[in-house]
């Protein structure tokens, strides 16, 4: 049926055993269509549903961006003020780090994981202490804040660990009582260096030749990742920011505005989410990849229409998938919102 029903079928192997993918679409604060295929287990044979918990990897920051906003909201924490108000101990060259700065990726801080990996570092099990650590030890920054966007996963480590320390709660806790108890996502976690038991998780798989391996989740930070979440759930959390359960609207439109670098440039990102223009309509997303997990957000705003796609497979052809989602969703209204979304 077009883009959307390819993508289906190249994840649809009968028979086969094969990881798989959860699928939604939502429309005026309505799912119009929810589909799974594969297996979250490939070794015990557990069927992938609409609850199981995928690991988000970077989906997770528009958990992390809000619950700065909702600070912010409650005049807890002001976007303008400087990061070393709350960190004393950060290096003189953190000196000009706003919290902006951070939400936006223009902090100029170095991503620990390219570092890591650059450095052929064992990224194993890394914890926030120990990006906290590599800010410590780093000395100088990539190019003064808030002159130009550059994604900055340390960045979101450290607005955790800020959320933390202005709540007086575990990040965890934070999440769970500002948004996942009052929304009702009951198979949404946080997964800690404590490592708690996630149930009904899928587990995340690469092929090589004709066989899958597991390819699982191996970092212990959060901010930049570390939530597991499903289908039904991520329904719940899209309809708050299109219905002002959590947020005021005035909040919500911050999240999704381009904010301004020095030189008065829009930057392409907002809070924990991509923006561009397309057809005068404002499109908001996010990728989500790590260990053996694809996932994408797409939410066009002005529609109240969005797609969630999470799949426990990896492989190199996620950005030809990506394309096919991005497109869908940039079509004109007419198309993506037709009847033929209850025919997939």
């Amino acid at each position: 049926m077009g883009k959307i029903e390819e993508l289906l079928a190249d994840y649809i192997r009968e028979e086969e055993l094969t990881p798989g993918i959860a699928l939604a679409l939502i429309k005026d604060g309505e799912c119009i269509y929810k589909n799974s295929h594969g297996y979250a287990n490939l070794e015990n044979k557990i069927q992938i549903n609409s609850k199981t918990a995928f690991y988000l990897a970077s989906l997770s920051k528009s958990f992390t961006a809000a619950g700065i906003m909702l600070l912010n909201e409650k005049g807890k924490l002001h976007l303008s003020e400087k990061i070393k108000k709350y960190f004393t101990d950060l290096p003189d060259y953190c000196e000009d780090i706003k919290i902006i700065n951070l939400v936006m990726h223009t902090s100029g801080l170095k991503d620990y994981f390219n570092s890591y990996f650059e450095n052929n570092r064992n990224i194993n099990s890394i914890t926030n202490k120990d990006v906290y650590n590599f800010i410590l030890k780093e000395t100088t920054l990539n190019f003064p804040s808030g002159d130009k966007f550059e994604y900055s996963n340390t960045g979101y480590v450290l607005l955790s660990m800020l959320i933390e320390k202005i709540s007086g709660k575990s990040f965890s806790d934070f999440l769970k009582e500002n948004f996942f108890i009052p929304l009702g996502m009951k198979n949404t976690y946080v997964f800690t260096e404590n490592k708690p038991i996630i149930p009904n998780r899928a587990y995340g798989y690469e092929q090589i030749e004709d066989k899958y391996f597991c390819y699982d989740y191996y970092v212990l930070t959060t901010g930049d990742g570390g939530i597991y979440s499903c289908i039904d759930d991520l329904l719940l959390w899209v309809q708050a920011l299109d219905n002002e359960s959590i947020f005021r609207k005035k909040t919500i439109d911050t999240m999704f505005s381009r904010e301004r670098l020095n030189d008065g440039t829009p930057c392409i990102y907002a809070f924990g989410w991509f923006t561009l223009e397309k057809d005068d309509k404002k499109v908001v997303f996010h990728a989500g990849q790590l260990g053996g997990f694809t996932n994408i957000m797409i939410k066009i705003p002005e529609d109240k229409f969005s797609i969630i796609i999470l799949t426990n497979y990896y492989r190199d052809s996620f950005q030809k998938i990506f394309k096919a989602v991005h497109d869908c969703a940039t079509e004109t209204k007419d198309e993506v919102i037709s009847n033929k979304f209850k025919h997939i």
